[in-house]
């Protein structure tokens, strides 16, 4: 049974997703949900304090997906990664840290602190995803390890902004590209 509190960090979730931290209200949350603000202030008394939980839930998310796929080759696991978000086209959407990242100096303090770690944690993943890909030879490219991590995080990002302006093709189109490592 979903929560309150669950529905009210899946609906900001969803906003910030489709339409970006400052673009929406606990007023549009409230009415969406048929609740008063009020009862969003119970459990987030600041915008801030359920953007950071939203992002809180991310990391956590992040986490048990990679541990579910630690028993996959590293291209299995990248391939996953690639397809991670897959989802999102159909509901132009962005993945939390594409939709954030923009207004990133506008976020209250914490959540910069939280997406930071988010940001960390995937880079971090990604770079020995690949180091250890590289060293068993199922990948091959010539940068450094930390430096293709964030070209292929950059990457994905830019395809889910791509496929909000020209449509899903270019993010397969995208995709694709990105698996010939």
């Amino acid at each position: 049974m979903t929560t309150t509190k669950d529905a009210i960090v899946r609906l900001g979730s969803e906003f910030i997703r489709s339409m970006g931290y400052n673009a929406f209200s606990y007023s549009d949350i409230s009415k969406t949900l048929g609740i008063k603000n009020a009862a969003i202030h119970y459990y987030f008394p600041s915008k801030g304090d359920l953007g950071e939980e939203i992002i809180r839930r991310n990391i956590s998310a992040f986490r048990q997906l990679v541990a579910g796929w630690g028993g996959l080759t590293y291209r299995e696991q990248y391939y996953n990664y690639i397809h991670m978000h897959d989802g999102f086209v159909s509901n132009h959407w962005v993945c939390i840290v594409g939709a954030l990242a923009p207004s990133f100096d506008t976020l209250p303090e914490k959540m910069q602190q939280k997406l930071q770690e988010l940001v960390e944690l995937i880079l971090d993943w990604l770079t020995r995803l690949l180091e250890a890909g590289q060293q068993a030879g199922e990948f091959s490219f010539q940068e450094p390890p930390a430096i293709k991590a964030c070209m292929v995080h950059s990457t994905m990002l830019s395809a889910l902004q791509m496929s909000k302006v020209l449509g899903h093709r270019v993010y397969e189109s995208i995709q694709e590209g990105m698996l010939n490592l």
